[in-house]
């Protein structure tokens, strides 16, 4: 049995500073409705959630906690502990009706400024509940809603989906439908706004993670687009962790929204020769062979038949002229804009090969004993790690110098019990994932990697290596101010 949800960090913490500092808006006796959400360490997938893989996600300790309490008028108040300091509060009111009787375009342009943009995936999980459910027409009071969050922002270890899940899993309480089923739904809602309201361009694979995970095993999704598989239980004497490189990440940045769409380019550029090839042979294509997602490629038949096809880089216009559109419903071909298609593509359907086989070889490693036959296994799933960090820089075009040294560190130590390290998911900095043995001579190596990481750069790395249970399984609780 794991720990009850007033006892999972930081929730003590969120409860001790608004007792403290917000006693006005939070007051004593009054109930306060509280929930947490874990971050998550991206093990394999990464980017491919959005064109359908198979991804590996584990969750963290570290997390977001949020407290609410109702208003007497109707409007949100939102008060951030930490996000964008940890020594000054920051808070934001909004009315209800505004999130309500706005478009999602028009809150995002109104939420992307300065000391603003970590609202918008607040306030985006009511505009997602009211989007689909209409909760806000019903809603008579309004919300303080405070937070309190130990996933650094920038680590690529989910701190927005942390709050959104989060925030989602409480404000449902004040629902008066009662409408959403489960935890998928609520993983659905949260990327709903981060897409839409917050403007990042996200897959699901975060979102599920904070909401679902099982705490000391890795979540494994089929992302077509939301199919849960049984938990991946890692080897008896093998862990997971995460090493900070501290160089800061965006998903909403520019970098991951071009590999994306150049990735649905590619998609529609293999759709069109598989069309053109069953006219070759008589046949009229009507369906999508791959239902949508390049993972349901086969990655000989991408190389052998479709490969010399797709262009190694592409204007935005001529791929319109020549294209049309793509299927992405969160990116647009901007028109100006070159797009490296064939790296993209090469990295989406070869890493959804990569992930399968990762968990092949990591089941069999579980089914071995000690000694030859299981290290083998473990080693190739770490090798596909490396391809798979390999690929994130070559061909998704989203590494980062630091997180290049932090991989190589690791693969200096494989004696010492290092299997494998790989950027992790949106890239272009933030955490690389390790797979190690637990142990002394694994912690040694590691304290190594983090001392020599810090005289070669200046920067501080920081390791992740605990574990905690996604919201839905410690639900929401209630407690006096």
């Amino acid at each position: 049995m794991g720990a009850p949800l007033l006892d999972l960090d930081p929730v003590p913490t969120l409860l001790r500073r608004v007792r403290a500092e917000l006693s006005a808006d939070f007051p004593p006796g009054k109930p306060i409705r509280v929930s947490r959400a874990p971050g998550r360490l991206d093990v394999m997938g990464g980017i491919a959630d959005y064109t359908g893989s198979l991804v590996c996600e584990y969750p963290l300790d570290r997390a977001a906690a949020v407290a609410t309490t109702p208003r007497d008028d109707a409007e949100l108040q939102v008060f951030s502990f930490n996000l964008l300091d940890e020594h000054k509060p920051f808070t934001i009111r909004v009315p209800l009706a505004a999130l309500a009787n706005r478009a999602p375009e028009v809150l995002r342009r109104e939420f992307d400024q300065p000391g603003r943009k970590w609202a918008a995936y607040v306030a985006g999980c009511l505009v997602a509940l009211h989007h689909r459910h209409r909760v806000l027409d019903a809603m008579k009071t309004g919300m303080n809603l405070a937070i309190y969050s130990t996933v650094p922002a920038g680590a690529g270890v989910s701190s927005s989906a942390a709050l959104e899940v989060a925030t989602m899993m409480n404000v449902l309480g004040y629902s008066p439908t009662g409408s959403v089923r489960d935890g998928v739904e609520v993983a659905a809602l949260c990327q709903w706004a981060e897409n839409h309201v917050a403007g990042a361009p996200c897959g699901i694979m975060d979102q599920m993670t904070a909401c679902l995970g099982e705490a000391g095993k890795l979540l494994r999704m089929k992302c077509q687009p939301h199919e849960l598989l049984p938990p991946l239980s890692l080897p008896e004497g093998v862990r997971v962790l995460g090493i900070n490189s501290n160089v800061r990440h965006d998903v909403a940045g520019g970098a991951y929204g071009r590999t994306r769409c150049a990735a649905f380019m590619g998609h529609a550029i293999i759709l069109e020769q598989m069309r053109k090839m069953g006219a070759a042979a008589g046949r009229t294509l009507h369906a999508d062979p791959m239902n949508g997602y390049l993972a349901n490629l086969d990655g000989d038949d991408y190389k052998n038949l479709f490969r010399p096809h797709v262009p190694d880089t592409i204007r935005g216009r001529d791929f319109r002229d020549r294209h049309g559109s793509t299927i992405d419903p969160v990116t647009r071909v901007d028109p100006d804009a070159e797009y490296a298609v064939r790296h993209a593509t090469d990295h989406h359907v070869l890493e959804a090969r990569r992930v399968r086989r990762f968990c092949e070889f990591l089941e069999q490693a579980a089914t071995q004993p000690p000694g030859s036959g299981r290290k083998s296994a473990l080693d190739r799933a770490g090798h596909l790690m490396y391809a798979s960090h390999l690929s994130y820089t070559m061909d998704a075009m989203l590494g980062a110098p630091e997180c290049d040294l932090l991989v190589q560190l690791v693969r200096d130590r494989e004696t010492a019990g290092l299997y494998g390290a790989k950027i992790t998911g949106g890239g272009s900095g933030g955490t690389v994932a390790v797979l190690a043995d637990e142990g002394a001579r694994a912690d040694e190596a590691l304290a190594e990697i983090i001392d020599e990481y810090g005289r070669r750069t200046g920067k501080s790395a920081e390791l992740f290596t605990g574990t905690s249970p996604g919201a839905w399984h410690v639900g929401t609780g209630v407690v006096r101010g």
